[in-house]
Protein backbone atom coordinates (compact mmCIF):
# COMPACT_ATOMS: atom_id res chain seq x y z
CA UNK A 1 0.00 0.00 0.00
CA UNK A 2 1.57 3.34 -1.12
CA UNK A 3 0.60 5.89 2.10
CA UNK A 4 -0.17 9.70 0.93
CA UNK A 5 2.97 11.66 2.26
CA UNK A 6 2.10 14.97 3.59
CA UNK A 7 4.97 15.74 5.03
CA UNK A 8 7.09 17.37 2.26
CA UNK A 9 7.37 21.45 3.08
CA UNK A 10 6.13 20.95 6.23
CA UNK A 11 8.65 21.06 9.88
CA UNK A 12 9.06 18.67 12.53
CA UNK A 13 10.43 19.33 16.28
CA UNK A 14 11.79 15.87 17.56
CA UNK A 15 12.86 15.86 21.65
CA UNK A 16 15.42 13.47 22.57
CA UNK A 17 16.97 13.84 18.98
CA UNK A 18 20.49 13.39 20.14
CA UNK A 19 20.74 9.86 19.17
CA UNK A 20 18.85 6.84 19.62
CA UNK A 21 15.03 6.67 18.28
CA UNK A 22 14.94 10.29 18.49
CA UNK A 23 17.94 10.59 15.62
CA UNK A 24 16.15 8.29 13.21
CA UNK A 25 12.83 10.07 13.63
CA UNK A 26 14.73 13.07 12.54
CA UNK A 27 16.49 11.42 9.60
CA UNK A 28 13.43 9.93 8.78
CA UNK A 29 11.33 12.80 8.26
CA UNK A 30 14.27 15.11 6.83
CA UNK A 31 14.26 12.54 4.38
CA UNK A 32 10.66 12.80 3.42
CA UNK A 33 11.06 16.56 2.83
CA UNK A 34 10.55 18.38 6.04
CA UNK A 35 12.97 20.63 7.91
CA UNK A 36 13.42 19.93 10.90
CA UNK A 37 13.94 20.82 14.47
CA UNK A 38 16.70 18.26 16.76
CA UNK A 39 16.26 19.20 19.99
CA UNK A 40 17.92 17.19 22.84
CA UNK A 41 19.63 17.89 26.47
CA UNK A 42 22.82 17.07 25.00
CA UNK A 43 23.34 19.94 22.68
CA UNK A 44 26.35 18.46 21.12
CA UNK A 45 24.44 15.42 19.67
CA UNK A 46 21.69 17.83 18.88
CA UNK A 47 23.73 19.69 16.46
CA UNK A 48 25.62 16.84 15.32
CA UNK A 49 22.29 15.51 14.12
CA UNK A 50 21.49 18.59 12.47
CA UNK A 51 24.95 19.17 10.58
CA UNK A 52 24.76 15.71 9.22
CA UNK A 53 21.32 16.18 7.70
CA UNK A 54 22.47 19.77 6.23
CA UNK A 55 25.40 17.95 5.25
CA UNK A 56 22.90 15.79 3.04
CA UNK A 57 21.04 18.58 1.88
CA UNK A 58 18.12 18.88 4.45
CA UNK A 59 17.03 21.08 6.15
CA UNK A 60 17.70 20.72 10.05
CA UNK A 61 18.64 23.26 13.01
CA UNK A 62 20.07 21.76 16.47
CA UNK A 63 18.71 23.17 19.40
CA UNK A 64 19.60 22.60 23.32
CA UNK A 65 16.40 21.86 25.15
CA UNK A 66 15.63 20.70 28.89
CA UNK A 67 11.81 19.26 28.49
CA UNK A 68 11.37 19.43 32.32
CA UNK A 69 12.32 22.81 32.45
CA UNK A 70 8.87 25.11 30.80
CA UNK A 71 11.17 27.96 29.88
CA UNK A 72 13.48 25.94 27.87
CA UNK A 73 11.07 24.57 25.83
CA UNK A 74 9.29 27.95 25.51
CA UNK A 75 12.96 28.86 23.99
CA UNK A 76 12.91 26.08 21.91
CA UNK A 77 9.62 27.23 20.32
CA UNK A 78 10.44 30.95 20.01
CA UNK A 79 13.49 29.32 17.80
CA UNK A 80 11.88 27.19 15.52
CA UNK A 81 9.03 29.52 14.67
CA UNK A 82 11.36 32.24 14.19
CA UNK A 83 13.39 29.66 11.97
CA UNK A 84 10.52 27.86 10.09
CA UNK A 85 7.54 30.00 10.95
CA UNK A 86 5.25 26.96 12.12
CA UNK A 87 5.39 23.16 13.59
CA UNK A 88 3.15 20.66 11.62
CA UNK A 89 4.34 17.78 13.51
CA UNK A 90 5.35 17.35 17.29
CA UNK A 91 7.54 14.64 18.34
CA UNK A 92 7.55 14.38 22.23
CA UNK A 93 10.12 11.71 22.37
CA UNK A 94 12.76 12.80 25.34
CA UNK A 95 12.21 9.93 27.63
CA UNK A 96 14.30 8.30 30.10
CA UNK A 97 14.30 5.21 32.53
CA UNK A 98 15.40 3.51 35.63
CA UNK A 99 14.82 0.18 37.63
CA UNK A 100 14.10 -0.02 41.24
CA UNK A 101 11.53 -1.95 43.73
CA UNK A 102 8.50 0.44 44.15
CA UNK A 103 8.83 -0.20 47.74
CA UNK A 104 12.49 0.81 47.39
CA UNK A 105 12.43 3.70 45.16
CA UNK A 106 12.80 7.06 46.43
CA UNK A 107 10.28 9.92 45.62
CA UNK A 108 13.67 11.79 44.00
CA UNK A 109 13.95 8.54 41.66
CA UNK A 110 9.85 8.90 40.32
CA UNK A 111 10.41 12.69 40.19
CA UNK A 112 12.77 13.03 37.71
CA UNK A 113 11.39 10.14 35.91
CA UNK A 114 8.21 11.98 35.73
CA UNK A 115 9.92 15.38 35.44
CA UNK A 116 11.07 14.14 31.87
CA UNK A 117 8.62 11.51 30.60
CA UNK A 118 5.02 13.40 31.84
CA UNK A 119 5.83 16.62 32.38
CA UNK A 120 8.45 17.04 29.68
CA UNK A 121 5.63 16.06 27.23
CA UNK A 122 3.44 18.71 28.76
CA UNK A 123 6.19 21.19 28.56
CA UNK A 124 6.28 20.76 25.46
CA UNK A 125 2.13 20.37 23.99
CA UNK A 126 1.86 24.07 26.04
CA UNK A 127 4.69 25.61 24.59
CA UNK A 128 3.69 24.19 21.06
CA UNK A 129 -0.06 23.49 20.31
CA UNK A 130 -0.99 26.74 20.68
CA UNK A 131 0.68 27.75 17.05
CA UNK A 132 -0.40 24.60 15.81
CA UNK A 133 -3.97 24.82 16.69
CA UNK A 134 -4.02 28.45 15.25
CA UNK A 135 -2.99 27.06 11.80
CA UNK A 136 -4.80 24.92 9.13
CA UNK A 137 -4.03 22.16 6.84
CA UNK A 138 -2.05 18.76 8.44
CA UNK A 139 -1.04 18.43 11.64
CA UNK A 140 0.18 15.96 14.06
CA UNK A 141 1.49 14.79 17.74
CA UNK A 142 3.41 11.74 18.30
CA UNK A 143 3.94 11.09 22.04
CA UNK A 144 6.46 8.33 22.18
CA UNK A 145 5.26 5.92 25.21
CA UNK A 146 6.30 2.17 25.45
CA UNK A 147 5.46 -1.28 25.59
CA UNK A 148 6.05 -1.27 28.84
CA UNK A 149 2.55 0.49 29.28
CA UNK A 150 0.73 -2.53 28.66
CA UNK A 151 2.46 -4.70 30.95
CA UNK A 152 0.83 -6.66 33.67
CA UNK A 153 4.16 -7.26 35.92
CA UNK A 154 6.79 -4.55 35.25
CA UNK A 155 9.52 -6.39 37.30
CA UNK A 156 11.77 -3.68 37.97
CA UNK A 157 10.27 -0.96 36.00
CA UNK A 158 7.23 0.19 37.34
CA UNK A 159 7.92 3.51 37.95
CA UNK A 160 8.38 3.98 34.28
CA UNK A 161 5.77 2.13 33.14
CA UNK A 162 3.75 4.30 35.30
CA UNK A 163 4.99 7.20 33.26
CA UNK A 164 4.43 5.23 30.16
CA UNK A 165 0.59 4.30 31.35
CA UNK A 166 0.38 8.37 31.62
CA UNK A 167 1.66 8.60 28.30
CA UNK A 168 -0.86 6.54 26.62
CA UNK A 169 -3.92 7.97 28.64
CA UNK A 170 -2.21 11.75 27.71
CA UNK A 171 -2.17 10.57 24.31
CA UNK A 172 -5.91 8.80 23.82
CA UNK A 173 -7.54 12.20 26.00
CA UNK A 174 -5.05 14.59 23.73
CA UNK A 175 -6.71 12.81 20.43
CA UNK A 176 -10.81 13.43 21.31
CA UNK A 177 -9.80 16.68 22.46
CA UNK A 178 -7.89 17.69 19.13
CA UNK A 179 -9.43 15.76 16.56
CA UNK A 180 -12.55 18.32 15.76
CA UNK A 181 -9.76 20.87 14.78
CA UNK A 182 -8.03 18.32 12.68
CA UNK A 183 -5.13 17.45 14.35
CA UNK A 184 -4.03 13.99 14.59
CA UNK A 185 -2.53 12.34 17.70
CA UNK A 186 -0.60 8.80 17.68
CA UNK A 187 1.04 7.10 20.82
CA UNK A 188 4.22 5.20 19.71
CA UNK A 189 5.30 1.99 21.57
CA UNK A 190 8.66 0.35 20.96
CA UNK A 191 10.11 -2.08 22.57
CA UNK A 192 13.76 -3.37 22.83
CA UNK A 193 15.09 -1.28 20.66
CA UNK A 194 18.85 -0.34 19.78
CA UNK A 195 19.31 2.76 22.25
CA UNK A 196 21.94 4.25 24.92
CA UNK A 197 18.46 4.41 27.31
CA UNK A 198 20.26 2.23 30.07
CA UNK A 199 22.20 5.18 30.18
CA UNK A 200 19.91 7.35 30.52
CA UNK A 201 20.97 8.69 34.25
CA UNK A 202 23.99 10.10 32.70
CA UNK A 203 21.51 13.47 32.70
CA UNK A 204 20.39 13.15 35.46
CA UNK A 205 20.36 16.31 37.70
CA UNK A 206 22.16 15.95 40.68
CA UNK A 207 18.88 17.60 42.35
CA UNK A 208 16.84 14.35 42.22
CA UNK A 209 19.48 12.25 44.27
CA UNK A 210 22.20 9.86 43.86
CA UNK A 211 21.80 7.32 40.76
CA UNK A 212 19.40 4.41 41.29
CA UNK A 213 21.39 1.06 40.21
CA UNK A 214 21.99 -0.36 36.93
CA UNK A 215 21.32 -3.97 37.30
CA UNK A 216 21.59 -4.40 33.43
CA UNK A 217 24.85 -1.55 32.58
CA UNK A 218 24.17 0.98 30.69
CA UNK A 219 25.44 -0.82 27.23
CA UNK A 220 23.17 -1.27 24.33
CA UNK A 221 19.79 -3.65 24.50
CA UNK A 222 20.29 -6.92 23.58
CA UNK A 223 18.67 -8.74 21.08
CA UNK A 224 16.84 -5.39 19.98
CA UNK A 225 15.83 -3.55 16.63
CA UNK A 226 17.40 -0.49 15.35
CA UNK A 227 15.92 2.99 15.98
CA UNK A 228 15.85 3.48 12.19
CA UNK A 229 12.67 0.56 12.14
CA UNK A 230 11.16 1.94 15.11
CA UNK A 231 11.24 5.66 13.38
CA UNK A 232 10.31 4.09 9.60
CA UNK A 233 7.15 2.16 11.84
CA UNK A 234 5.83 5.68 13.92
CA UNK A 235 5.79 7.93 10.57
CA UNK A 236 3.67 5.07 8.53
CA UNK A 237 1.71 5.30 11.90
CA UNK A 238 1.49 9.25 11.59
CA UNK A 239 0.25 9.26 8.18
CA UNK A 240 -2.36 7.04 8.57
CA UNK A 241 -3.47 8.87 11.74
CA UNK A 242 -3.16 5.57 13.61
CA UNK A 243 -3.87 5.99 17.30
CA UNK A 244 -1.22 3.70 18.84
CA UNK A 245 1.66 2.38 17.00
CA UNK A 246 3.93 -0.32 18.21
CA UNK A 247 7.38 -1.65 17.04
CA UNK A 248 8.98 -4.16 18.49
CA UNK A 249 11.39 -7.40 17.62
CA UNK A 250 9.76 -9.96 15.54
CA UNK A 251 10.90 -12.54 18.37
CA UNK A 252 9.29 -10.65 21.13
CA UNK A 253 5.78 -10.66 19.29
CA UNK A 254 4.47 -13.83 20.95
CA UNK A 255 5.45 -12.61 24.51
CA UNK A 256 4.40 -9.30 23.87
CA UNK A 257 0.74 -10.75 23.15
CA UNK A 258 0.73 -13.09 25.68
CA UNK A 259 1.46 -9.93 27.95
CA UNK A 260 -1.12 -8.16 26.87
CA UNK A 261 -3.75 -10.82 27.29
CA UNK A 262 -2.62 -11.30 30.58
CA UNK A 263 -3.72 -7.80 31.13
CA UNK A 264 -7.29 -7.92 29.51
CA UNK A 265 -7.59 -11.47 31.96
CA UNK A 266 -7.03 -9.16 34.80
CA UNK A 267 -9.99 -7.14 33.63
CA UNK A 268 -11.73 -9.79 32.42
CA UNK A 269 -12.09 -11.05 35.98
CA UNK A 270 -12.77 -8.24 37.72
CA UNK A 271 -15.76 -7.62 35.19
CA UNK A 272 -16.99 -11.28 35.65
CA UNK A 273 -16.73 -10.65 39.60
CA UNK A 274 -18.44 -7.48 39.63
CA UNK A 275 -21.47 -8.21 37.26
CA UNK A 276 -21.27 -11.58 36.23
CA UNK A 277 -20.94 -13.37 33.05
Amino acid sequence: MVLPDHLSGTTAVVTGAAGGIGAALAIELASRGMSVVAADIDADGARQVADDLQAAGRSAIGVHVDVSDSESVRTLARRTHAEFGSVELLCNNAGVLLFGDVAESSLADWRWLASVNVEGLLNCLHAFLPGMRARQGWRHVLNTASTHAFLPDPRGTALYSATKHAIVALSLGLRGELGGEGIGVTVLCPGQVGTRILDSQRNRPTAYGERAGEPFGTGAIPMAIAPSRVARDAVEGVLRDAPVVFSLPEHGHAEFRSQVESMWQLTGDALRDHIGG
